[in-house]
């Protein structure tokens, strides 16, 4: 069996399926900001992050965190923040939910606030059924030849996100702008 087990059959079954959507990509250089929210460490590759990731969504919308958040950022947005990689993808990193804040001095208990520095960004964009779209965008990503920086990536829910029909988020995953070269031109 790969020693990745469950996220090796997840990746093989996505890839497989999806591998003719277009996942095409723009850099962006973003500016940085912050991000309160509740936190939790899981890992890709034991399978974990696929009971994590829902239970710490189902944490910030049952302590209805957001109300809690002071100095919340107009328009209001929130954001998915993968960070502290102990490696790459396959290692484990901290996942928050959170949102956008002009300024965080106080930090509701059992919150955590991220700083994202600027950064330069591959953009992609998740469309259509939640969360098969998204998910399909991120087997995309890790499976592709990107120069990861693998220091803050995140996904943007707004507006576009509480659409009945036709949902969007974007993601943003960290590279580095001087190694783009050697990737081919997937840019939309």
């Amino acid at each position: 069996m790969h020693p990745f087990g469950k996220m090796a059959r997840f990746m093989r079954f996505h890839a497989e399926i999806h591998r003719m959507e277009d996942h095409s990509f723009t850099l962006k250089k973003i500016p940085g900001f912050t991000v309160v929210g509740v936190s939790r460490r899981t890992c890709n590759a034991d399978g974990r992050s696929i009971e994590d990731i829902p239970a710490v969504w189902r944490d910030f919308l049952t302590k209805n965190a957001a109300v809690q958040i002071k100095n919340r950022a107009v328009p209001p947005k929130m954001y998915a923040v993968y960070s502290d990689y102990e490696k790459d993808w396959t290692k484990e990193y901290a996942f928050l939910i959170g949102c956008g804040v002009t300024r965080a001095p106080d930090v509701p208990e059992g919150m955590e606030v991220r700083k994202i520095p600027e950064q330069t960004y591959a953009h992609f964009v998740a469309k259509g059924e939640m969360p098969q779209s998204l998910l399909n965008v991120w087997s995309t990503i890790w499976l592709s030849d990107l120069p990861r920086a693998y220091t803050f990536d995140f996904e943007v829910y707004d507006q576009r996100f509480t659409r009945p029909e036709n949902k969007e988020i974007d993601v943003y995953v960290a590279v580095h702008a001087d190694r783009m070269d050697a990737v081919p031109e997937q840019t939309g």
